[in-house]
Order: structure tokens, then C-alpha cells, then sequence
């Protein structure tokens, strides 16, 4: 299976949900690889992100990600995706989190879908939009797809 990219949201040494649904979603894209941005990845951290499935943990560390994480993270990822050659990558859809996967989308010329709320196994995106009143069916077709999820959309689940 090829690797699927989840960039961490984290506060210091403590995963936010949203990375441990990030990493639920990427395992039935392929082998889940955490993007860690910044300080704090501890054993424990990398235990934990084991447990939901991540495959490997990449930390990228400096002063310039500490204090101003977009423009290095968006480089980052797509430097990972011209190496790596990922299925995917998958970001939750905060704000630092969608102009990082914007960046790195026109960076990569790939495509990018936000705010999904559900990702099937053939990297088809469900969106809910207009206040969930239509649902829309998407899937990137140029480069790798880079999609951003909301939030508590998709349940964590250990593997």
C-alpha cells in the first residue's frame, strides 16, 4: 500500500483528536505517515499515534516551524509529496491547517478538496455544504490529493 501523509494538529506534547481521526481516515487510503510540525513528539506521542494505525512519525523541528508553522509546513509537505509520492495527504481543516494544504497544493500542482467530512477507499470525498442541506461527491484528479477534514467527521478508531 502506498503511504498516506497526515499532518499532526497538536498543542506541545498533546495530539488533538482530530490527528487520531486524521490517522483512522488514512488507513483506507494506505499505510498512515505522521507529519509532526514543531516541538513536542515524545515516545509516548509516537506510541499513541501507533496505536491509531501511523505507520511512521516525521518530525520536522526548528525555530522557524515553532514560530511561524505555515510557510515551512507547506514547504515540508511538498517536498514529502515530491519524494514520497503519497496516495494522499490529509489535513484537518483548521486554518493553519487549510493554508498549509493550499500552499502545498499549488507547490505540488496537485489538487486539493477542504472540508470533507467522509473519505472512501478509492479517495472519493463526501463534503456536506449549505448547511448540510447538499452533499457533494468529489475526488481529486491531477497530482495527489490533498484534503482537508472537519473536525469530528470521521470517529478515531485504534487499530
Amino acid at each position: 500500500m502506498s503511504d498516506v501523509i497526515v499532518l499532526a494538529e497538536h498543542f506541545d506534547s498533546e495530539v488533538k483528536k482530530v490527528t487520531l481521526e486524521l490517522v483512522t481516515a488514512a488507513r483506507s487510503l494506505g499505510t498512515p505517515v505522521v507529519l509532526w510540525l514543531g516541538a513536542g513528539c515524545t515516545d509516548s506521542v509516537v506510541e499513541t499515534l501507533g496505536s491509531f494505525g501511523a505507520s511512521q512519525v516525521l518530525v520536522a523541528d526548528s525555530d522557524a516551524v515553532r514560530n511561524h508553522p505555515v510557510a515551512p509546513g507547506a514547504e515540508i509537505v511538498a517536498e514529502l509529496i515530491g519524494s514520497m509520492s503519497p496516495a494522499a495527504v490529509l489535513v484537518a481543516s483548521s486554518a493553519d491547517g487549510k493554508e498549509i494544504a493550499a500552499r502545498a497544493a499549488i507547490k505540488s500542482g496537485s489538487g486539493i478538496i477542504t472540508d470533507a467530512v467522509e473519505i472512501a477507499a478509492d479517495g472519493t470525498v463526501t463534503q456536506s455544504v449549505f448547511g448540510g442541506s447538499t452533499i457533494v461527491h468529489s475526488k481529486v484528479t491531477h497530482g495527489t490529493p490533498i484534503i482537508t477534514v472537519r473536525p469530528n467527521a470521521i470517529p478515531a478508531t485504534q487499530e
